[in-house]
């Protein structure tokens, strides 16, 4: 299964009730199909860089799920026939992506191996500092 991202920008005029409601029907498009949504983030009200449909304002989105390829095409589909979406895009994270995501993730498993090293350059400092007063004389 690949993984995607589908970042959406709705019109900001719809109430925050109206936007889980968009929420919920993309999410169950993606479970409907088999697909296994990741993380779904809510972006906020933003300014947009131009004009949409004369619209300053957009509220952002963005869905990360896993599944296969047919899933993408089905959720544009939607969003054409959805007056409420502006704009989107839709796609799939390359090896180098998902490689740097788990570089990540194991980073944050790790112990903290880094903390003796900043001990070390702070112990240094005040030596250096010896060093250059010693030069100025």
């Amino acid at each position: 299964m690949a993984i995607y991202e589908s970042i959406v920008i709705l019109d900001s005029l719809l109430t925050p009730k109206d936007i889980d409601n968009v929420v919920d029907r993309l999410s169950v498009i993606i479970q409907e199909r088999g697909g296994v949504i990741r993380k779904i983030d809510k972006w906020g009200k933003k300014r947009l860089a131009y004009e949409i449909e004369k619209k300053q304002y957009g509220f952002y989105i963005s869905i990360e799920f896993e599944g296969d390829g047919n899933i993408p095409h089905v959720l544009e589909s939607d969003y054409n026939y959805s007056d409420n979406v502006l704009r989107y895009l839709t796609y799939r994270f390359d090896k180098y992506k998902i490689r740097a995501m788990q570089n990540a993730a194991e980073q944050a498993k790790a112990p903290a191996a880094a903390v003796p090293a900043a001990e070390a350059v702070v112990a240094l400092k005040p030596e250096t500092n010896a060093v250059t007063q010693e030069s100025q004389e």
